[in-house]
């Protein structure tokens, strides 16, 4: 049996598309949810660990407590979008000039630093931007203001996900996609999927499922 090493995982989309509904089936036992959204969730609250923390001081708190947790097996953070705008508040609140760029980037890395060595999954959502590559191709790639980070905060997660909404026959069908599709930053471990699959059902609970099983052979 091999060892069990947790995975980091980026689910990206915009709003409306299922980011948060994909969280719905995860296991409330063993589950963390930090909802730095502080929005209500779409569906029934039944997670064990749950906190709405007020600001990103409080999230980052959250994270570590939660790794600390021995009942809890997942993490999830909703979102990196609303950690990344109340950094940049408390910075343009307490820095000047340069230094507002200069805390903001620092504790951007200390949380992609916290996320990488996490010592159980986590999954992290974000909204995305278009980015022009260093190859010149432009790419959905997760947001962040700045230039630092531009483009780079997927090279922190192991897996990234996108989330996306068709309408099929006027019905609104969510799903996950799991690999590049050429214009975004979408990637998964092949030892993951099944066969040929390009996208999953909007729910992580039979992914998470599917990790563990992979990881423990």
């Amino acid at each position: 049996m091999s060892k069990t090493i947790p995975y980091q995982i980026a689910l990206v989309g915009m709003s409306g598309k299922g980011k948060t509904m994909a969280f719905r089936n995860l296991d409330p036992e063993v589950t963390g949810f930090i909802n730095a959204e502080n929005k209500p969730l779409p569906f029934i609250n039944k997670f064990k660990h749950y906190s709405a923390p007020v600001n990103w001081q409080e999230t980052y708190q959250k994270l570590i407590e939660y790794a600390k947790e021995p009942t809890i097996k997942v993490v999830v953070l909703d979102s990196f979008s609303a950690y990344v705008d109340s950094l940049l508040k408390t910075a343009r609140d307490t820095k000047r000039g340069f230094d507002i760029w200069n805390y903001y980037n620092e504790e951007i890395g200390k949380l992609l630093f916290l996320i990488q060595n996490y010592n159980k999954h986590v999954i992290v959502s974000a909204h995305y931007e278009w980015v022009e590559t260093d190859e010149g191709a432009v790419e959905k790639r997760i947001m962040v203001k700045g230039k630092e980070w531009k483009g780079m905060i997927e090279s922190k997660f192991t897996i990234v996900h996108f989330a996306e909404m068709k309408l099929v026959n006027n019905k609104r069908i969510y799903n996950i996609q799991l690999n590049s599709s050429g214009k975004d930053s979408a990637k998964t471990p092949p030892m993951f999927l099944l066969d040929q699959e390009e996208v999953i059902e909007n729910d992580y609970q039979p992914f998470i499922n599917r990790m563990n099983e992979k990881l423990t052979q």
